[in-house]
């Protein structure tokens, strides 16, 4: 092949520009559009993340908006700080006629490594598109990103030129755990032990099914030969698992679809249990902050172990690309087995150390905004100034002003009250109220809409918002609905410094 060294000069200048643009977070910001280090959506949904050679390694569902397929792949990325993540390609892609086709269900991957064969393995649900067969699959490589990379020359004309994409997992095969079934799928590594692995998962909806197991994996970490627990007919999944040094804790969700529910929790000090009765991980009405369970993420670092929650922001079935990720901090009682998640509007994490830090915003009110039209202020027992304001639809708009700004894009936390849920943890409820939507102009920017999910009566949720102030005291941000359709109550917004380090 004859390299035309014009365009490869051009190429390694458009890369290097990137580079030198490429800006690095500096938070985590629970809720967040997360972009990776490319500048595209990050799409990792249900997924793992595994530590190997002082890197992190998250492998999730692909579900960008441009890919129509049920199964388009599972992506897989890198990070050295857990905030910035790099594109490494697709782990596992659609095999036409098989049983991991485009038509296909394959979720909530999880990836650990097997001493004795020096292999990655990496586990999924693997399903029909009616979640009739209930089965888990596995597919291997001897590395941790995928088979070794092509050849300089074959990656000139791929869609990132110079970026070079590591090959997918071999895939092994489906099986029915134990000669049963298997829904949401969650893996845990022993390594404070013994370094065996299990697999969490539920045994479906059928009447006879109902239960959550741990069954221990093979040596090879290719199947599961032994049940060792079973939480009999408690209906819950997208199970995760860590172990905190003393105890084992276990969150589930309950099945509500898409829709959030309170995650529970159990722990025990061994896992053939006794397990605890079960307790709710954050605010009841909160609904886990609007999340499920996926994983958690544990950094075991030179001060201090930190555990993070992690959760997916699910949106509907037609629209799972506007779904985000919800990671939080976690505190527990290894005396009681309590478990909670810990709100923060956004942290930061040093993986080397495991310290959290938490910066300090501004706030403002929004009773001392400018009400107009129907909309107007009322009392609220659990807003933070007593009041907030309510009825913003139509004419009636919320102004708040004289908003310090940097210049440069900062983070905006909006406190708002959607009382609208109309379910419990139960199944059914009414699919039709989900969030509200709200029109929010910043100074004289075009209108952004913000989806507000709901929540319970008293409970005042955060949301992010990316936006960019002028620099000085002259700012203003203006709330009204959607269309005119009625937006959130507000409580108050939370105004916090620039987004990246630079």
């Amino acid at each position: 092949m004859q390299i035309q060294w014009w365009k490869l000069n051009l190429a390694i200048f458009a890369f290097l520009l990137a580079v030198v643009d490429a800006r690095k977070n500096r938070y985590i910001v629970p809720g967040a559009p997360w972009y990776d280090t490319d500048g595209n959506l990050l799409s990792a949904h249900a997924g793992g993340i595994v530590e190997h050679d002082g890197k992190w390694y998250w492998f999730g569902q692909n579900e960008r908006i441009e890919d129509k397929d049920l199964f388009s792949g599972i992506n897989a990325y890198s990070s050295s700080d857990l905030l910035n993540w790099d594109y490494e390609g697709r782990a596992l892609s659609s095999i036409n006629g098989t049983v991991i086709g485009p038509d296909t269900v394959v979720e909530r991957p999880k990836a650990v490594f097997n001493e004795e064969t020096q292999t990655w393995v990496l586990w999924f649900h693997s399903d029909n598109s009616t979640y009739g067969l209930l089965r888990q699959g596995v597919a291997t490589s001897p590395n941790i990103s995928g088979k070794p990379f092509a050849p300089f020359e074959q990656v000139m004309h791929a869609d990132r030129q110079l970026r070079i994409y590591p090959g997918p997992y071999d895939f092994q095969g489906v099986f029915s755990p134990l000669g049963g079934t298997s829904q949401d799928f969650g893996l845990f590594q022993d390594v404070d032990h013994d370094g065996a692995s299990y697999a969490l998962y539920s045994n479906g909806d059928a009447d006879a099914a109902h239960d959550n197991l741990i069954a221990r994996m093979n040596s090879t970490f290719t199947g599961v030969e032994e049940l060792v627990y079973e939480f009999p007919d408690f209906d819950l999944e997208a199970p995760t698992m860590f172990f905190s040094g003393t105890r084992y804790y276990i969150l589930m969700s309950h099945k509500t679809g898409y829709r959030p529910n309170n995650v529970v929790v159990f722990s025990a000090e061994k896992l053939e249990g006794p397990w605890s009765a079960q307790s709710y991980i954050a605010t009841l009405g909160t609904r886990t902050f609007n999340s499920q369970s996926t994983m958690i993420i544990s950094v075991k670092g030179s001060e201090r172990s930190t555990f993070l929650y992690a959760g997916d922001q699910w949106t509907t079935a037609k629209d799972l690309y506007l779904s985000t990720y919800v990671w939080l901090p976690m505190s527990f009682n290894d005396n009681t087995g309590a478990l909670n998640v810990d709100w923060h509007d956004l942290y930061s994490i040093d993986v080397k150390t495991g310290s959290i830090t938490v910066p300090n915003g501004e706030s403002y009110e929004a009773e001392d905004g400018e009400i107009s039209g129907v909309a107007y202020s009322t009392l609220c027992p659990t807003c933070s100034g007593g009041r907030l304001v309510t009825n913003i639809q139509g004419n009636g708009t919320l102004t708040i002003s004289s908003i310090q700004g940097t210049g440069q894009p900062q983070w905006v936390s909006i406190y708002y009250h959607n009382p609208d849920g109309k379910w419990g943890d139960n199944r059914g409820g009414d699919l039709l109220v989900l969030n509200r939507t709200a029109t929010i102009t910043v100074n004289d920017d075009p209108p952004i809409t913000l989806r507000q999910p709901s929540g319970s009566a008293g409970i005042i949720l955060s949301q992010p918002l990316n936006v960019t102030f002028k620099a000085g005291g002259e700012n203003r941000i203006s709330f009204n609905g959607f269309r005119q359709g009625l937006a959130s109550d507000v409580d108050k917004i939370v105004v916090y410094g620039n987004i990246y380090d630079d």
